[in-house]
């Protein structure tokens, strides 16, 4: 759907005790092993040496106007392909599946109602890759064969542009597939061309540990010991090698040149390592992407980067550098908050982390609040399946300031499966309400059900056909708040925490301001239902979205509110 102008956003704060875990089969006891990453090297030319022409020329893609901070009222939704549509009924998604389903995520006009209306998309790697999740990448400026052709995804951005939906890719810059030619080349030899490619070693390093679990990051082949951080399959490629650099500066440039409007940059803070063995949060892995943008942003102002940064709020604070690394970063510990305030039905952390935010960042910084991702079980399942936990988590989330990232079929209360496995996270889009996959393909068996002898199973009504057509669905209300940010520019502005006179155990409330217009969001988080409270904020009332409201509330000193029902809500504009 076409959108109003471009607005201010903010940021929120961190908090998570999770790691990324891209493959949930690496080795069980992987080898331990190093050249720093600041090693030089050998020239990148021959073949697969990563500076390379496109294989193709980019068609047109339709660009959108070139609006440097477009990300800032946008609505993203992340799809993993190989699960969200199955176009030639082989059980697994690709491209053209996203294709035939961009008008359910909007269908470019504003007067219909039958659409998400989300504006940007973020693609889980597509590239080709050994594993089923994509995260070890043996070529970077390919498709994916299972997914489809560059054809393919050039039709894509055509078609996702010219409904106004912008795309970003998933970029894996910290480290290749073991099958990688580069790797399969540098572990030849201690002389190959693309040794410097890799971090090696002629022994393992002592006391160089993977840091959320304490496992060994040396693998041993027979020229030398070579640096994985995630797994023996996952090489960390040597950034600080010119010719690393070059090939993937141009690799993003070969995406950007076909219409790619941004990156999600994987495990951002291990980009590089120094020498006693810290392994994140280095000076050159911001030296890096400064580079990075610096070397991009003539050809592309507006492309996006979002840093996957599982830390905390000090650390996260330093991956915006001076408006010169990147856009946006992902607010685990706020994700956590808004999931524990509503799961124990209590205030304190929603509380303690917009706090947190208002004091950390005073100038209102940008960033990309979220309910659960791929590597995290679904949220449905956090809130154990209750449909009103569910409701208000995704209130909650579009009251939080920053660029909010849904996860595809979070909208409909898809559970996931059953085990604790990262397929499980990850299982096929739910489409129609009857069919061996519900309408995601027309295969006997998916990918899902192939991995892992396992069929998904969610509650009754949880299909996309189910919940398009019931006004009270879960659905509708994720589309009722999406238009609601894209109509509403103080929902992409400033926050501030209004003084709750009478506050039981549940009210939080949040004001968001973006120039003269004030939109104040209350929730009682409680299983028990509030009654009379006021809260110190100006303006008349007007009532925008809610659900529980025992009346609208009355202006006296205070703005006054008379109830409001258990895990319920309400925007209200203050004019």
């Amino acid at each position: 759907m076409p959108r109003p102008p471009l607005v201010l956003a903010a940021i929120p704060t961190l908090l998570c005790t999770c790691v990324h875990r891209p493959d949930s089969g690496r080795d069980a006891n992987p080898p331990d092993a190093l050249a720093p990453k600041d090693a030089t090297t050998p020239d990148s030319s021959g073949p697969d040496g990563g500076v390379r022409d496109a294989r193709v020329e980019p068609g047109d893609s339709g660009a959108l106007p070139n609006a440097d901070g477009w990300w800032r009222s946008a609505v993203f939704y992340e799809v993993f392909v190989r699960s969200f549509k199955d176009s030639n009924g082989d059980g697994i998604g690709d491209l053209r599946g996203i294709i035939e389903k961009l008008d359910t995520l909007n269908d470019g006009n504003s007067t219909t109602s039958s659409d998400l209306g989300v504006d940007a998309l973020w693609l889980m790697p597509i590239h080709p890759s050994p594993s089923y999740h994509g995260y070890d990448v043996t070529d970077y400026q390919a498709v994916n064969p299972q997914y489809g052709t560059l054809s393919d995804f050039d039709e894509l951005i055509q078609e996702a542009h010219r409904r106004g939906i912008r795309i970003i890719l998933d970029f894996v810059l910290n480290h290749s597939s073991s099958e990688h030619p580069w790797f399969v080349d540098a572990r030849s030899s201690s002389t190959a061309a693309h040794r410097a490619f890799y971090s090696w070693s002629p022994v393992s390093r002592a006391g160089w540990q993977r840091p959320w679990d304490g496992a060994p990051v040396w693998h041993r082949t027979g020229t030398g010991w070579y640096y994985g951080l995630f797994w023996s399959g996952m090489p960390d490629l040597n950034l600080g090698n010119p010719s690393t650099e070059q090939a993937m500066t141009e690799a993003a440039r070969f995406w950007l040149a076909r219409g790619v409007d941004g990156f999600r940059v994987d495990a951002a803070r291990y980009l590089f390592e120094s020498a006693d063995g810290r392994l994140y949060a280095r000076p050159e892995t911001h030296a890096f992407i400064q580079r990075l943008r610096r070397n991009l942003s003539d050809e592309y102002p507006a492309a996006l980067f979002v840093a996957e940064a599982w830390a905390d709020l000090e650390e996260i604070e330093t991956y915006y550098g001076q408006g010169d690394e990147y856009q946006l970063a992902f607010q685990f510990d706020l994700s956590d908050a808004i999931k524990a305030s509503v799961h124990d039905s209590v205030k304190a952390n929603l509380n303690q982390s917009s706090a947190a935010f208002v004091t950390a960042f005073p100038d209102q910084g940008y960033g990309a609040p979220f309910l659960s991702n791929h590597d995290q079980p679904r949220v449905m399942r956090q809130l154990d399946g209750l449909a009103p936990r569910a409701r208000l988590a995704a209130a909650t989330l579009f009251a939080m300031p920053g660029t909010p990232f849904l996860y595809y079929g979070e909208e409909l209360g898809m559970q996931g499966g059953p085990a604790s496995r990262d397929e499980d996270k990850r299982t096929p889009m739910r489409w129609t309400s009857s069919g061996p996959s519900f309408g995601f393909s027309s295969a006997s068996r998916t990918w899902y059900e192939v991995s892992t002898s396992t069929t998904s199973r969610e509650a009754t009504g949880v299909t996309f056909e189910t919940q398009r057509s019931d006004p009270t669905s879960l659905w509708t209300l994720y589309r009722d708040l999406v238009a609601l940010r894209h109509r509403t520019p103080a929902l992409s502005g400033r926050l501030d925490l209004p003084t709750v006179t009478n506050a039981q155990r549940g009210i939080y409330a949040a004001l968001r301001t973006f120039g003269d217009q004030r939109v104040l969001f209350v929730a009682n988080l409680h299983f028990q239902p509030a009654t009379a409270f006021s809260i110190d904020v100006p303006g008349a009332p007007n009532v925008l979205l809610e659900e529980g409201l025992d009346a609208a509330p009355t202006r006296a000193d205070q703005l006054e509110f008379t109830g409001l029902a258990p895990q319920s809500f309400a925007f209200i504009e203050l004019r």
